[in-house]
């Protein structure tokens, strides 16, 4: 699967590499949100949208993107960290699990580790309105190597050990043991694996009065292509709908979406099929005549609020920022930094994202 993941990367990258149409630079390719999903260990499986720009592509256009994400997660409910609270022992995870007492019929989650995500995109407009999308991702969870840095930014900036100093560094640990008795437990990486594979359509509705509003609404479905097991994969075919907003205030555009998502039942984890509420709101504003400056918020229900933790009810808040810089007439590099707010047990601790597109 590591051969596969970089052959494919190096075809994307050969593809970024051709000679492009003559048009001239598009300044909606980097005043467009920046394209990261959920960053949380437990819902790599699982569809999320990105946020995007409400405008389609040109008709008979092509939008070819490469897209990196590596995020750190390390959450635990409320009775692990009740246990772990002053411990510096650095034991595995199955050995802090065997020391906590858990009563039948508490949810208890105790994840720790991180996700390298690749994913290719690949999109085309279709007369006036309509835009279609494949996704194809890539992931591996593991251990990680960002332990020890992030314990030392929490330490430079008095944040709190969060209980990290209880765990090892860089080991992956992922316990999840719903309400219903229900468990999963995972301390070994299965390498690279193939994700579920998206297909989207974006229509834009027709032109209104006022030529700097756009409003368009997107279909998508995920087939399960990947694992369950491994939570490259949901395990049943998941999909949603949303709407979305994009105002250009010259210099600045204001993107906003709402969506529902319908995800289907996840064996692995326990989770049912339902309905899960995302939106998200993002600002980009040049900040010079090829570069720009993006800050974004996306707020989502957690699919595993049903499984009896508290933790888990709330809506996740994770911020991104970065930067976006044309190269040449059609090639835009991308950047950016994610970090959770308000919440902290249901969403990735840390994360950074970059990419490149080509449109042709």
């Amino acid at each position: 699967m590591t051969r596969c993941l970089s052959f494919a990367a190096l075809l994307v990258l050969s593809v970024l590499a051709l000679p492009a149409r003559g048009q001239e630079p598009e300044r909606g390719d980097i005043l467009g949100p920046l394209p990261v999903r959920d960053q949380y260990l437990l819902s790599n499986g699982f569809f999320f949208f990105e946020p995007e720009s409400a405008r389609v592509l040109d008709d008979d256009d092509w939008l070819i993107v490469l897209h990196a994400a590596d995020s750190n997660t390390f959450a635990k409910s409320r009775w692990i960290s009740h246990n772990l609270d002053g411990d510096t022992a650095r034991r595995t995870g199955a050995q802090t699990l065997s020391l906590i007492r858990m009563d039948d019929g508490q949810a208890v989650f105790l994840v720790d580790g991180e996700i390298h995500r690749v994913t290719i995109t690949a999109h085309r407009g279709l007369g006036a309105n309509l835009e279609v999308g494949i996704a194809v991702p890539f992931a591996t969870i593991g251990g990680g190597s960002s332990d020890g840095f992030i314990e030392h930014f929490h330490a430079a900036f008095h944040l709190g050990g969060d209980e990290r100093p209880a765990m090892q560094r860089n080991r992956e640990t992922i316990y999840v043991r719903a309400d219903d008795g229900r468990t999963f437990f995972r301390q070994q990486t299965a390498g690279a694996q193939l994700g579920d594979v998206a297909l989207t359509a974006k229509y834009e509705l027709p032109a209104l009065e006022d030529p700097n509003l756009a409003l368009s609404v997107e279909g998508a479905l995920e087939l399960p292509t990947g694992n369950a097991q491994t939570l490259d994969g949901s395990g049943s075919l998941d999909g949603g709908v949303q709407l979305l907003a994009t105002r250009d205030y010259g210099r600045t555009r204001l993107h906003a979406s709402a969506g529902m998502l319908l995800l289907g039942h996840n064996g692995a984890l326990g989770t049912r099929s339902q309905f899960v509420i995302t939106d998200s709101i993002a600002i980009s504003s040049l900040i010079a005549g090829r570069t720009s400056a993006t800050a974004q918020i996306t707020i989502s229900q957690s699919p595993f609020r049903t499984i009896g933790a508290p933790e888990l009810t709330r809506r996740s808040y994770q911020m991104t920022v970065g930067v976006q810089h044309a190269v040449g007439r059609t090639l835009t590099a991308y950047a950016g930094i994610v970090e959770n707010l308000i919440t902290y047990q249901n969403s990735a601790d840390a994360g950074l994202v970059w990419g490149v597109s080509r449109r042709f």
